[in-house]
């Protein structure tokens, strides 16, 4: 619900789009450190118990200070705060993986995404909240109903779930060991991704579209509402088609396109995105709403097409006993590479709304190319294993 006006709810608190930039880069850069301490806390913790302690820190803590925020460092603190969900990613994919085979991975990264985009439907509530209450004070609301329900769901999913049988083990493992320690488990993973190009490769991809969803996310408002010129609440209609479309696509298309044994149905998504976004360049200085609609659904389809393959090729590539320090260093390594965009998105913005696309553009281009350097050595090593 209050996700697509951040940065609109940021600006009419009176940031500047390079301060908007800054509180982004700021959070990524808090996302580092978290990324790199979650391996440690997930296997010391347990993956339930990280669940339930940094989904309470990183959700219902961030959302309390936005609601009540009225300058840019406290929106910088909620930034830092909601960083901790870095730890929460980390347990919480060992939750879902651990006891699961690899061919089940995408099924479940589509039925998560399926139950995320779920929330889309209600992002017209916004608009309503918006028209009747102005900008600020809606935001406000739809963060107070947001620790509400998250507050719900965090202690209906800590009842449910049961600890992973792999998680049971690092617990015992990790009792006597010192935090600073689990570092050294980070060397021999991080050598093994540089000794191999195709992990090199996926996981630049998997941060590629990290940084193009990050930049999507936060300066789309900016050009929606500035050079197409729709009111605020206009936002809500991207939303809704977000979850129709991506419901559609994970419903009817992707279990067809699982079957294909080759990486035709990724370069499918990422030529849909490159599209929507020559469509968000191209289109001319004022309201369309026919063109809204049009970008509004290539987004999610790129999105639903691109996505899931992307997180379930980064899965299968770590090694099953160290899914928490390999998920650990490929977070630390996505926010690395991702902190200065942020601010570099805000600066563009400054200069024209559509500044942030033209980069996401040369971002899919490079996609592109990683995602043929991946298949090229998967081939090889077929035929070196026939």
């Amino acid at each position: 619900m209050y996700s697509a006006y951040l940065t609109l709810y940021m600006l009419a608190l009176g940031l500047t789009k390079a301060q908007v930039g800054i509180v982004t880069s700021i959070g990524l850069a808090a996302n580092f450190f978290f990324a790199s301490i979650s391996a440690y806390v997930t296997d010391r913790l347990g993956r339930k118990r990280t669940t339930l302690i940094f989904d309470s820190i990183s959700w219902i803590g961030a959302q309390l200070i936005w609601a009540n925020a009225k300058n840019m460092t406290h929106l910088v603190i909620a930034g830092i705060v909601n960083a901790s969900v870095q730890v929460v990613s980390n347990s919480f994919t060992c939750l879902l993986l651990e006891d699961n085979q690899p061919k089940d991975r995408v099924h479940i990264f589509n039925f998560m995404q399926i139950s995320g985009i779920l929330a889309g439907f209600f992002a017209p509530i916004g608009t309503i909240l918006i028209n009747r209450m102005t900008l600020i004070p809606a935001v406000r609301t739809m963060q107070f109903f947001g620790a509400f329900s998250i507050t719900l769901q965090i202690v209906l999913r800590h009842i449910l779930i049961t600890e992973t049988s792999v998680g049971k083990q690092k617990m015992k493992e990790m009792k006597d060991v010192k935090v600073w320690q689990i570092f050294k488990a980070y060397l021999p993973i991080f050598k093994r991704v540089l000794k191999s190009k195709l992990l090199v490769y996926i996981l630049l991809l998997r941060s590629l579209n990290f940084i193009q969803y990050t930049i999507r996310n936060t300066y789309l408002a900016v050009l929606v509402t500035e050079r197409w010129g729709f009111k605020a609440g206009t936002m809500s209609i991207f939303h809704t088609l977000n979850a129709v479309v991506i419901l559609l696509v994970l419903v009817f298309i992707s279990p067809i396109l699982m079957r294909a044994k080759k990486r035709w149905p990724l370069l499918l998504g990422i030529c849909v995105h490159i599209s929507a976004i020559l469509m968000l360049l191209l289109t001319p200085p004022r309201e369309n709403i026919v063109l809204l609609v049009l970008s509004g659904i290539l987004i999610p389809l790129g999105v639903g097409l691109t996505t899931p393959y992307i997180d379930t090729l980064a899965a299968n590539a770590m090694v099953e006993e160290d899914r928490a320090a390999s998920n650990s260093v490929a977070a630390m390594t996505i926010m690395l590479l991702s902190s200065p965009f942020g601010y570099i998105g805000g600066v563009l913005s400054g200069i024209d709304p559509r500044a942030p696309f033209l980069m996401t553009l040369c971002i899919f281009i490079t996609c592109l190319f990683l995602l043929s350097r991946i298949v090229k050595i998967e081939k090889e090593s077929k035929i070196e294993e026939e």
